[in-house]
Protein backbone atom coordinates (compact mmCIF):
# COMPACT_ATOMS: atom_id res chain seq x y z
CA UNK A 1 0.00 0.00 0.00
CA UNK A 2 2.92 2.33 0.73
CA UNK A 3 4.25 1.83 -2.77
CA UNK A 4 0.88 2.78 -4.26
CA UNK A 5 0.87 6.00 -2.21
CA UNK A 6 4.43 6.79 -3.32
CA UNK A 7 3.48 6.12 -6.94
CA UNK A 8 0.49 8.50 -6.75
CA UNK A 9 2.62 11.15 -5.03
CA UNK A 10 5.26 10.79 -7.73
CA UNK A 11 2.66 11.29 -10.47
CA UNK A 12 1.34 14.41 -8.72
CA UNK A 13 4.86 15.82 -8.39
CA UNK A 14 5.51 15.22 -12.11
CA UNK A 15 2.20 16.89 -12.99
CA UNK A 16 3.00 19.92 -10.82
CA UNK A 17 6.47 20.23 -12.37
CA UNK A 18 4.97 20.10 -15.89
CA UNK A 19 2.41 22.77 -15.00
CA UNK A 20 5.13 24.97 -13.50
CA UNK A 21 7.35 24.62 -16.55
CA UNK A 22 4.46 25.46 -18.88
CA UNK A 23 3.56 28.55 -16.82
CA UNK A 24 7.18 29.75 -16.84
CA UNK A 25 7.35 29.16 -20.61
CA UNK A 26 4.15 31.14 -21.18
CA UNK A 27 5.42 34.04 -19.03
CA UNK A 28 8.66 34.14 -21.03
CA UNK A 29 6.76 34.13 -24.32
CA UNK A 30 4.61 37.03 -23.19
CA UNK A 31 7.66 38.98 -22.02
CA UNK A 32 9.35 38.39 -25.36
CA UNK A 33 6.26 39.56 -27.25
CA UNK A 34 6.20 42.71 -25.12
CA UNK A 35 9.83 43.48 -25.90
CA UNK A 36 9.30 42.90 -29.61
CA UNK A 37 6.23 45.14 -29.67
CA UNK A 38 8.21 47.97 -28.05
CA UNK A 39 11.25 47.68 -30.34
CA UNK A 40 9.95 46.95 -33.82
CA UNK A 41 8.59 49.46 -36.30
CA UNK A 42 4.84 49.71 -36.96
CA UNK A 43 5.06 47.92 -40.31
CA UNK A 44 7.21 45.14 -38.92
CA UNK A 45 4.88 44.96 -35.95
CA UNK A 46 1.92 44.47 -38.28
CA UNK A 47 3.74 41.71 -40.17
CA UNK A 48 4.71 40.08 -36.88
CA UNK A 49 1.10 40.13 -35.71
CA UNK A 50 0.02 38.49 -38.96
CA UNK A 51 2.63 35.76 -38.48
CA UNK A 52 1.56 35.26 -34.86
CA UNK A 53 -2.07 35.09 -35.94
CA UNK A 54 -1.16 32.44 -38.51
CA UNK A 55 0.67 30.42 -35.86
CA UNK A 56 -2.31 30.75 -33.51
CA UNK A 57 -4.65 29.51 -36.25
CA UNK A 58 -2.38 26.51 -36.83
CA UNK A 59 -2.34 25.88 -33.08
CA UNK A 60 -6.15 25.96 -32.94
CA UNK A 61 -6.26 23.38 -35.73
CA UNK A 62 -4.07 21.00 -33.74
CA UNK A 63 -5.64 18.07 -31.93
CA UNK A 64 -5.94 17.97 -28.15
CA UNK A 65 -3.02 15.52 -27.64
CA UNK A 66 -0.78 17.68 -29.82
CA UNK A 67 -1.70 20.84 -27.89
CA UNK A 68 -1.08 19.08 -24.58
CA UNK A 69 2.29 17.91 -25.93
CA UNK A 70 3.24 21.47 -26.85
CA UNK A 71 2.05 22.86 -23.51
CA UNK A 72 3.57 20.33 -21.12
CA UNK A 73 6.07 18.01 -22.80
CA UNK A 74 7.76 20.32 -25.34
CA UNK A 75 9.35 22.64 -22.71
CA UNK A 76 10.85 19.59 -21.00
CA UNK A 77 12.04 18.21 -24.35
CA UNK A 78 13.83 21.47 -25.14
CA UNK A 79 15.43 21.57 -21.70
CA UNK A 80 16.65 17.98 -21.94
CA UNK A 81 17.95 18.56 -25.49
CA UNK A 82 20.28 21.24 -24.10
CA UNK A 83 21.77 18.65 -21.74
CA UNK A 84 22.95 16.51 -24.65
CA UNK A 85 26.43 17.04 -26.11
CA UNK A 86 26.36 19.63 -28.87
CA UNK A 87 27.36 18.47 -32.34
CA UNK A 88 27.87 20.62 -35.41
CA UNK A 89 26.22 18.10 -37.73
CA UNK A 90 23.23 15.94 -36.86
CA UNK A 91 22.95 12.35 -38.08
CA UNK A 92 21.66 12.25 -41.61
CA UNK A 93 19.26 9.34 -41.05
CA UNK A 94 17.37 11.11 -38.27
CA UNK A 95 17.12 14.34 -40.28
CA UNK A 96 15.83 12.46 -43.33
CA UNK A 97 13.28 10.61 -41.20
CA UNK A 98 12.02 13.87 -39.70
CA UNK A 99 11.80 15.43 -43.17
CA UNK A 100 9.85 12.47 -44.58
CA UNK A 101 7.47 12.60 -41.61
CA UNK A 102 6.94 16.33 -42.16
CA UNK A 103 8.54 17.41 -38.87
CA UNK A 104 5.54 16.36 -36.73
CA UNK A 105 4.74 18.63 -33.78
CA UNK A 106 7.53 20.92 -34.98
CA UNK A 107 10.22 18.55 -33.75
CA UNK A 108 13.81 19.23 -34.75
CA UNK A 109 16.69 16.82 -34.39
CA UNK A 110 17.64 18.27 -30.98
CA UNK A 111 14.01 17.99 -29.84
CA UNK A 112 13.89 14.39 -31.03
CA UNK A 113 16.99 13.49 -29.02
CA UNK A 114 15.59 15.29 -25.98
CA UNK A 115 12.32 13.38 -26.34
CA UNK A 116 14.19 10.09 -26.56
CA UNK A 117 16.15 10.98 -23.44
CA UNK A 118 12.97 11.84 -21.53
CA UNK A 119 11.20 8.65 -22.59
CA UNK A 120 14.28 6.60 -21.68
CA UNK A 121 14.32 8.08 -18.17
CA UNK A 122 10.57 7.60 -17.83
CA UNK A 123 11.00 4.00 -18.99
CA UNK A 124 13.66 3.39 -16.34
CA UNK A 125 11.41 4.94 -13.69
CA UNK A 126 8.35 2.90 -14.68
CA UNK A 127 10.38 -0.28 -15.13
CA UNK A 128 11.83 0.13 -11.63
CA UNK A 129 8.42 0.86 -10.09
CA UNK A 130 6.57 -2.03 -11.74
CA UNK A 131 8.31 -4.90 -9.85
CA UNK A 132 7.96 -2.96 -6.58
CA UNK A 133 4.27 -2.42 -7.24
CA UNK A 134 3.76 -6.09 -8.18
CA UNK A 135 5.63 -7.30 -5.10
CA UNK A 136 2.83 -5.96 -2.90
CA UNK A 137 0.39 -8.33 -4.62
CA UNK A 138 2.74 -11.10 -5.76
CA UNK A 139 5.53 -11.62 -3.22
CA UNK A 140 8.89 -12.52 -4.68
CA UNK A 141 8.63 -10.39 -7.85
CA UNK A 142 10.35 -7.33 -6.41
CA UNK A 143 13.90 -8.67 -6.42
CA UNK A 144 16.80 -6.79 -7.99
CA UNK A 145 16.98 -9.01 -11.08
CA UNK A 146 13.37 -8.30 -12.07
CA UNK A 147 13.90 -4.60 -11.39
CA UNK A 148 16.91 -4.48 -13.72
CA UNK A 149 15.12 -6.51 -16.42
CA UNK A 150 11.96 -4.37 -16.40
CA UNK A 151 13.94 -1.13 -16.26
CA UNK A 152 16.05 -2.26 -19.24
CA UNK A 153 13.02 -3.29 -21.30
CA UNK A 154 11.10 -0.09 -20.60
CA UNK A 155 14.13 2.12 -21.22
CA UNK A 156 14.82 0.45 -24.58
CA UNK A 157 11.17 0.89 -25.51
CA UNK A 158 11.31 4.57 -24.54
CA UNK A 159 14.49 5.14 -26.54
CA UNK A 160 13.32 3.35 -29.70
CA UNK A 161 9.67 4.40 -29.50
CA UNK A 162 10.03 7.82 -31.19
CA UNK A 163 11.92 6.26 -34.10
CA UNK A 164 9.19 3.69 -34.78
CA UNK A 165 6.58 6.43 -34.43
CA UNK A 166 8.39 8.63 -36.96
CA UNK A 167 8.77 5.74 -39.40
CA UNK A 168 5.06 5.02 -39.23
CA UNK A 169 4.21 8.69 -39.78
CA UNK A 170 6.63 8.90 -42.71
CA UNK A 171 5.17 5.78 -44.32
CA UNK A 172 1.60 7.07 -43.96
CA UNK A 173 2.58 10.50 -45.26
CA UNK A 174 4.35 9.13 -48.33
CA UNK A 175 1.37 6.87 -49.05
CA UNK A 176 -0.99 9.86 -48.96
CA UNK A 177 1.30 11.81 -51.28
CA UNK A 178 1.41 8.91 -53.74
CA UNK A 179 -2.40 8.70 -53.79
CA UNK A 180 -2.88 12.45 -54.20
CA UNK A 181 -0.20 13.10 -56.82
CA UNK A 182 -2.15 12.06 -59.98
CA UNK A 183 -5.14 14.28 -59.12
CA UNK A 184 -2.80 17.15 -58.32
CA UNK A 185 -1.03 16.73 -61.66
CA UNK A 186 -4.37 16.74 -63.51
CA UNK A 187 -5.38 20.02 -61.87
CA UNK A 188 -1.99 21.60 -62.62
CA UNK A 189 -2.29 20.47 -66.26
CA UNK A 190 -5.80 21.92 -66.60
CA UNK A 191 -4.68 25.21 -65.06
CA UNK A 192 -1.74 25.47 -67.48
CA UNK A 193 -4.01 24.71 -70.43
CA UNK A 194 -6.36 27.43 -69.16
CA UNK A 195 -3.56 30.01 -69.50
CA UNK A 196 -1.75 30.02 -66.16
CA UNK A 197 1.99 29.69 -65.81
CA UNK A 198 3.45 26.71 -63.98
CA UNK A 199 3.90 28.59 -60.69
CA UNK A 200 0.37 29.97 -60.86
CA UNK A 201 -1.01 26.50 -61.64
CA UNK A 202 0.82 25.06 -58.64
CA UNK A 203 -0.54 27.80 -56.37
CA UNK A 204 -4.05 27.09 -57.66
CA UNK A 205 -3.62 23.37 -56.98
CA UNK A 206 -2.34 24.14 -53.47
CA UNK A 207 -5.52 26.10 -52.76
CA UNK A 208 -7.75 23.25 -53.96
CA UNK A 209 -5.99 20.35 -52.23
CA UNK A 210 -5.20 19.84 -48.57
CA UNK A 211 -2.66 17.35 -47.34
CA UNK A 212 1.07 16.60 -47.17
CA UNK A 213 1.63 17.05 -50.92
CA UNK A 214 0.04 20.49 -50.79
CA UNK A 215 2.25 21.40 -47.81
CA UNK A 216 5.41 20.27 -49.61
CA UNK A 217 4.53 22.18 -52.78
CA UNK A 218 3.70 25.25 -50.71
CA UNK A 219 7.12 25.04 -49.08
CA UNK A 220 8.80 24.66 -52.48
CA UNK A 221 6.91 27.63 -53.96
CA UNK A 222 7.81 29.73 -50.92
CA UNK A 223 11.48 28.95 -51.56
CA UNK A 224 11.04 29.95 -55.21
CA UNK A 225 9.49 33.24 -54.08
CA UNK A 226 12.51 33.88 -51.84
CA UNK A 227 14.87 33.49 -54.80
CA UNK A 228 15.75 29.82 -55.07
CA UNK A 229 15.60 28.39 -58.61
CA UNK A 230 12.48 26.39 -59.29
CA UNK A 231 14.36 23.27 -60.34
CA UNK A 232 16.46 23.36 -57.16
CA UNK A 233 13.39 23.84 -54.95
CA UNK A 234 11.65 20.88 -56.57
CA UNK A 235 14.80 18.75 -56.26
CA UNK A 236 14.99 19.60 -52.56
CA UNK A 237 11.37 18.52 -52.18
CA UNK A 238 12.13 15.20 -53.89
CA UNK A 239 15.18 14.77 -51.65
CA UNK A 240 13.05 15.31 -48.55
CA UNK A 241 10.34 12.86 -49.52
CA UNK A 242 12.50 10.11 -51.06
CA UNK A 243 9.68 9.25 -53.49
CA UNK A 244 10.40 8.04 -57.01
CA UNK A 245 7.19 9.62 -58.31
CA UNK A 246 8.19 13.08 -57.06
CA UNK A 247 11.60 12.59 -58.69
CA UNK A 248 9.82 11.80 -61.97
CA UNK A 249 7.80 15.00 -61.63
CA UNK A 250 10.95 17.04 -61.05
CA UNK A 251 12.61 15.43 -64.07
CA UNK A 252 9.57 16.13 -66.26
CA UNK A 253 9.45 19.81 -65.26
CA UNK A 254 13.21 20.25 -65.70
CA UNK A 255 13.19 18.52 -69.09
CA UNK A 256 10.32 20.70 -70.29
CA UNK A 257 12.18 23.85 -69.21
CA UNK A 258 15.48 22.81 -70.80
CA UNK A 259 14.14 21.41 -74.08
CA UNK A 260 11.25 23.85 -74.44
CA UNK A 261 8.70 21.06 -74.89
CA UNK A 262 5.10 21.52 -73.69
CA UNK A 263 4.99 20.75 -70.00
CA UNK A 264 1.34 19.71 -70.20
CA UNK A 265 2.21 16.68 -72.32
CA UNK A 266 4.82 15.56 -69.79
CA UNK A 267 2.44 16.03 -66.86
CA UNK A 268 -0.37 14.15 -68.63
CA UNK A 269 1.90 11.22 -69.43
CA UNK A 270 3.21 11.16 -65.86
CA UNK A 271 -0.32 11.27 -64.44
CA UNK A 272 -1.40 8.34 -66.61
CA UNK A 273 1.68 6.36 -65.62
CA UNK A 274 1.10 7.04 -61.92
CA UNK A 275 -2.51 5.88 -62.17
CA UNK A 276 -1.38 2.68 -63.88
CA UNK A 277 1.20 2.17 -61.14
CA UNK A 278 -1.42 2.71 -58.45
CA UNK A 279 -3.74 0.23 -60.18
CA UNK A 280 -0.94 -2.35 -60.30
CA UNK A 281 -0.30 -1.90 -56.59
CA UNK A 282 -3.99 -2.35 -55.81
CA UNK A 283 -4.08 -5.55 -57.86
CA UNK A 284 -0.99 -6.83 -56.05
CA UNK A 285 -2.63 -6.19 -52.71
CA UNK A 286 -5.79 -7.96 -53.86
CA UNK A 287 -3.72 -10.95 -54.99
CA UNK A 288 -2.10 -11.13 -51.53
CA UNK A 289 -5.43 -11.19 -49.70
CA UNK A 290 -6.02 -14.99 -49.88
CA UNK A 291 -2.64 -15.65 -48.30
CA UNK A 292 -3.24 -13.06 -45.57
CA UNK A 293 -6.70 -14.49 -44.82
CA UNK A 294 -5.37 -17.99 -44.11
CA UNK A 295 -4.27 -17.23 -40.55
CA UNK A 296 -7.51 -15.48 -39.44
CA UNK A 297 -9.53 -18.30 -41.02
CA UNK A 298 -7.52 -21.05 -39.31
CA UNK A 299 -7.24 -19.34 -35.93
CA UNK A 300 -10.64 -17.71 -35.51
CA UNK A 301 -13.28 -18.60 -38.11
CA UNK A 302 -12.77 -22.37 -38.56
CA UNK A 303 -12.80 -23.17 -34.80
CA UNK A 304 -15.99 -21.15 -34.40
CA UNK A 305 -17.64 -22.96 -37.31
CA UNK A 306 -16.63 -26.34 -35.87
CA UNK A 307 -18.11 -25.42 -32.50
CA UNK A 308 -21.36 -24.22 -34.06
CA UNK A 309 -21.72 -27.20 -36.42
CA UNK A 310 -20.38 -30.04 -34.31
CA UNK A 311 -21.44 -28.70 -30.91
CA UNK A 312 -25.10 -29.82 -31.07
CA UNK A 313 -24.06 -33.22 -32.46
CA UNK A 314 -21.61 -33.76 -29.59
CA UNK A 315 -24.26 -32.75 -27.07
CA UNK A 316 -26.78 -35.12 -28.67
CA UNK A 317 -24.29 -38.00 -28.69
CA UNK A 318 -23.43 -37.32 -25.06
CA UNK A 319 -27.10 -37.40 -24.06
CA UNK A 320 -27.71 -40.57 -26.06
CA UNK A 321 -24.72 -42.24 -24.49
CA UNK A 322 -25.81 -41.30 -21.01
CA UNK A 323 -29.36 -42.39 -21.74
CA UNK A 324 -28.15 -45.76 -23.04
CA UNK A 325 -25.94 -46.21 -19.99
Amino acid sequence: MNFEVLFVIGLWVIALVLVGVSIIQEVRVRQLRGRVSRLVKPKIEEEESMVLAEFEDEELKMSLPARLFWAFVMPLVQRFSKMLPHTTTSPKAAEELLAMAGYPLGLTYADLMGLRLILTLVGVFLGALLPIFLSARFPGTGNMMNLVIFAGIFSIGGFLGPTFWLRRLASQRRRRIFRQLPDMLDLITLSIEAGLAFDGAVHEAIKRFKGPLSDELKKAMREVTLGKPRAQALRDMAERLKLEDISLLVSAVHQAEVLGSPITDSLKALSVELRKKRLRMIREQIAKLPVKLIFPLVLFIFPTLLIVILGPAVVQLTRTGFGGG
